[in-house]
């Protein structure tokens, strides 16, 4: 421990701390903020820094452990009565601690301000461990090349960057991070292990190649031993890497809660406990096309999220808590209840028409329930609406919109079917 508590006091890390610290703060409130609030949301957000975080920490731990070679240590270590792996670990362990905490101030962050709105739960630890696996990964990569190499500035560049590039290639498609938590999934307890494994594996290697390169040392004096436990390690790296290419998804499905978060009255809105601060603003949308004639319009009884209910896959999905990607599903239901069911036109000209009706009608319906036309923040829409016109026809009286939706909703229903 005295190795280490030394480590830490002289570590050129003590400098490049408040640097990572801020890398991690700017990577977590430099996006979209919609995951406050929402545990499983704020916990996959926490994790997400460690996309840029850890090519950060992999060239600060390449520099801090080049630090032998600047100052003519390498000898000295070898020459020590103490093991040669003590002041190894000790310095890798030193990198790792600076790394954990500017981490861990991240994930308190992320927990600080979700505990207003979030409700009762914290963090999924799925998700954080995630992200730690990661900061074990890439310092043990800057490690091992700051021992390694000799350059002082050359190391710690390529390594930072050579780092970003394949997480960023390879991360999300192996499942290294992931970039949203929705309530209807989980971490797979075994996917996350096999990662957490190849970030150990990761480490073990970098501490033995500098021990492997070793001559005459005292310890293991013909470096068998240390090139023995490389080459196992290196068999145990391509097994885990296989496994996580290979094996099962990192995100699973959850089952339903028994009782999900329902708002009172008719038509009910029903979500995940997790996505309680979500409920008001639902509510209202649901409220306001409850409010549309019901002699030309039927509304559902209850409204879902996506994974309640017998049907799963039927319900809405809140997107980056974005209510406009709630509306399409509103907006299916109601015109599902109001209009008959669908089926061919009996040539292309009424199909034409009848699918165009069914486009404006929905748009129409989507703008209501928000309230607005869609934002300009949302891109696409339906083939062949006019989102202006839409979003103008919003803003019009509510005779005149209800006059302009009764030709739709007649016109669909008037089509002839094959």
């Amino acid at each position: 421990m005295r190795i280490f508590w030394t480590e830490v006091r002289r570590s050129p890390l003590r400098w490049l701390f408040p640097v990572l610290v801020c890398i991690d703060l700017a990577a977590l409130f430099g996006r979209n903020t919609y995951w406050i609030g929402v545990w499983p949301q704020a916990s996959a957000a926490a994790q997400i820094p460690s996309l840029f975080f850890g090519p950060a920490l992999a060239a600060s731990a390449a520099w801090a452990a080049g630090r032998a070679h600047r100052y003519s240590f390498a000898e000295q270590f070898r020459a020590s009565a103490l093991p040669s792996w003590r002041p190894e670990i000790a310095l890798l362990a030193c990198t790792l601690a600076y790394g954990m905490l500017a981490y861990g101030v991240g994930v308190a962050a992320a927990a600080v301000v979700s505990l207003p709105d979030a409700g009762p739960g914290f963090l999924w630890p799925g998700y954080v461990l995630l992200g730690m696996g990661n900061v074990v990964g890439c310092t043990a990569v800057g490690h091992a090349i700051g021992r390694w190499s000799r350059s002082a500035f050359m190391a710690p560049v390529c390594c930072g960057i050579g780092v970003f590039v394949l997480l960023g290639l390879f991360g999300q498609s192996l499942g290294l991070f992931v970039l949203s938590g929705h309530p209807q999934v989980e971490v797979v307890d075994s996917a996350l292990a096999t990662r957490l494994m190849l970030a150990v594996a990761i480490t073990g290697l970098a501490l033995l190649v500098p021990l492997a390169a070793a001559k005459g040392t005292k310890r293991w004096r013909s470096g068998i031993m240390p090139r023995l436990a490389a080459a196992g390690i290196c068999v145990g790296l391509v097994v885990v890497t296989y496994e996580i290419a290979l094996g099962a998804s990192l995100q699973t499905e959850r089952a339903a809660p028994a009782e999900p978060l329902c708002s009172g009255g008719t038509p009910r809105v029903c979500v995940w406990p997790e996505d309680r601060k979500y409920l008001p603003e639902l509510e209202k949308m649901a409220n306001r096309l409850a409010s549309l004639p019901s002699d030309r319009f039927k509304v559902p009884a209850t409204f879902m999220e996506s994974g309640l209910g017998e049907d799963k896959y039927a319900g809405f999905q809140i997107i980056e808590g974005s209510m406009w990607s709630v509306s399409p599903n509103m907006a299916s239901s109601v015109l599902q209840e109001t209009v008959k069911p669908y089926c061919p036109a009996a040539n292309q000209a009424a199909e034409d028409r009848q699918m165009r009706a069914i486009f404006e009608l929905t748009t129409w319906l989507e703008a209501w329930a928000n309230g607005a036309g869609q934002p300009a923040s949302v891109g696409g829409g339906p083939p062949g609406v006019d989102l202006r016109q839409v979003g103008a026809l919003i803003k019009q009286p509510e005779a005149t919109q209800f006059q302009w939706a009764k030709q739709r909703i007649d016109q669909i229903n008037g089509t002839p079917c094959a």
